[in-house]
C-alpha cells in the first residue's frame, strides 16, 4: 500500500522523479550544473575554473556536470545515466542558452547564472546556506594550508 502511494505520488510530480540525482530527497553532495548548446569555449572555460576551485569545490562537497544539447557531457558517464533532453526541461533551460545551476544538498535550485562563472559568488551561497554552517563547525578547511 505504502508503495503504490510513493508510485502515485512521484506520478503527480515529475520533477521529484526525474532530477538530478532522482535516488534521494537529501543528497550527499550539492552540484552545480552547466548547460551549453556545446562544447565550446564557456564550456572549456568553465571545466577548467572548476578545476583550478577543485580544493574549495570537495570541500563543500560540490559536485560540478555539464551538459550540452549537442550530448556532450563532463564527466562522461552523466549521457548514460541521465536524459539530458529531459534535463535541460526539468531545469527549465533553452537548449541555445549557457546557464548554470547550483543545486544544495536538499535538491533545491539555490542559484542561477549565466555564461561566466563568479566562483567565490557561488561559494559564498554555499557558506551561507544553514548546511554549511554546520559543516563549519566540525571540519577544518584542507584548503586553508
Amino acid at each position: 500500500m505504502r508503495s503504490l502511494l510513493f508510485l502515485i505520488l512521484m506520478l503527480m510530480n515529475p520533477i521529484a522523479c526525474y532530477a538530478y540525482p532522482s535516488y534521494s530527497s537529501h543528497w550527499a553532495h550539492r552540484s552545480v550544473i552547466y548547460f551549453a548548446p556545446s562544447n565550446d569555449e564557456h564550456v572549456k572555460q568553465f571545466l577548467l575554473e572548476a578545476l583550478i576551485n577543485d580544493c574549495e569545490l570537495s570541500e563543500r562537497d560540490i559536485v560540478t556536470l555539464v551538459i550540452t544539447a549537442d550530448g556532450f557531457t563532463a564527466p562522461s558517464w552523466v549521457k548514460e545515466e541521465f536524459n539530458l533532453r529531459r534535463m535541460f526541461k526539468i531545469y527549465r533551460i533553452a537548449p541555445s542558452e549557457h546557464t548554470a545551476v547550483l543545486i544544495g544538498k536538499d535538491g533545491i535550485e539555490k542559484l542561477r547564472w549565466g555564461k561566466k562563472t563568479d566562483w567565490r559568488y557561488v561559494l559564498k551561497t554555499v557558506d551561507l546556506s544553514p548546511a554549511r554552517q554546520q559543516e563549519k563547525s566540525s571540519n577544518t578547511s584542507p584548503c586553508s594550508i
